[in-house]
């Protein structure tokens, strides 16, 4: 098995990818839960003040590209992958229960400004790719673009379901929306375009995605997408037809970017920090437990096991 550690970095964006068990089709078809799930982002970028710069819920699987300027990604997933869970249970009639994600998300390093644009792009073309409509206009579920190139604030409201449900074990006519906050969704415009106004960056992203969706079209060779009306009869929980698939001793990219100097420089920054890492943990291991650990990892937890013999009562 290949040894990945994840590094939680101030300074460099990233995507996560988070994919349902068994590529199960749970986000799709049905407004509730897209709502609740766009909330849950808007509260948790609030808190943990990540800057986000695309967004997409795809069927099977969950994509964001983001920057966590507080170091803080493995607190934002935890919080946003556990109420996307209890989303889906409650607002799939048909969820059979049990646990949502197939397994821990992926997190690859975008380590310069074109690689967070190609990725920014690979994210809202998502369906354009996958062949199942030929403009991301056409998608009937949430897609990120324009609120990201128009700096569109969206606002949500989130109930805390878990104060609610506490308070009305002791009063049950408490109101819910006395348990209600609401969040505003704002995207984080991609680096590089500063100095840019409103409209000339709305323009220029538009631009470029007609270019990328015509260049996706003609390596389809034009086949025709599934279709808008297809999509919206597709039954939630169901198996998608063709999805990707990958194991536990697959290959997984450490840094994402097409440039090779770059890709280069990240791969050199995250395997020095990896052995820096293996060495620690093997310290930690053997009882070294105030080893310092690299900065941005984690140490391994502390387990409780059974003592051997009876316990001395003097």
């Amino acid at each position: 098995m290949g040894y990945h550690i994840r590094v939680e970095c101030a300074d460099v964006a990233s995507l996560q990818t988070t994919r349902t068990r068994n590529s199960e089709l749970w986000f799709v078809n049905n407004n509730e839960l897209e709502s609740a799930i766009l909330g849950y982002l808007a509260r948790y970028v609030t808190r943990y003040e990540v800057d986000i710069y695309a967004f997409a819920p795809e069927g099977t699987h969950i994509h964001n590209v983001s920057m966590f300027p507080k170091a803080n990604r493995s607190h934002f997933m935890r919080d946003f992958n556990s109420s996307v869970a209890r989303a889906v249970d409650r607002y799939q009639k048909d969820y059979p229960g049990g646990g949502l994600w197939g397994r821990r998300y992926s997190a690859e390093p975008l380590v310069g400004n074109p690689d967070v644009e190609d990725y920014f792009f690979y994210t809202v073309l998502q369906p354009v790719n996958d062949g199942l409509v030929n403009d991301i206009s056409e998608y009937p579920d949430y897609n990120c673009f324009e609120d990201a190139v128009t700096g569109r604030a969206r606002q949500y409201t989130v109930v805390n379901w878990k104060k609610y449900h506490d308070a009305r074990r002791w009063n049950k006519s408490v109101s819910v929306d006395d348990y209600t906050d609401t969040y505003t969704l704002t995207y984080k415009r991609l680096p590089g375009y500063e100095k840019l106004s409103q409209d000339e960056y709305a323009k220029l992203m538009r631009e470029k995605l007609a270019e990328r969706t015509a260049a996706i079209l003609e390596k389809r060779g034009h086949k025709p997408p599934l279709g808008a009306n297809r999509l919206k009869q597709v039954v939630p929980g169901s198996l998608p037809k063709n999805t990707k698939t990958s194991g536990p001793l697959d290959h997984r990219p450490r840094v994402l970017s097409k440039d090779p100097v770059r890709r280069g420089c990240g791969k050199d920054w995250y395997f020095k920090i990896q052995v820096q890492y293996k060495e620690a943990s093997a310290r930690f291991r053997a009882g070294e437990l105030d080893v310092e650990f690299p900065k941005g990892t984690y140490r391994p937890p502390l387990f409780t096991v059974a003592r051997e013999g009876p316990i001395p009562l003097y």
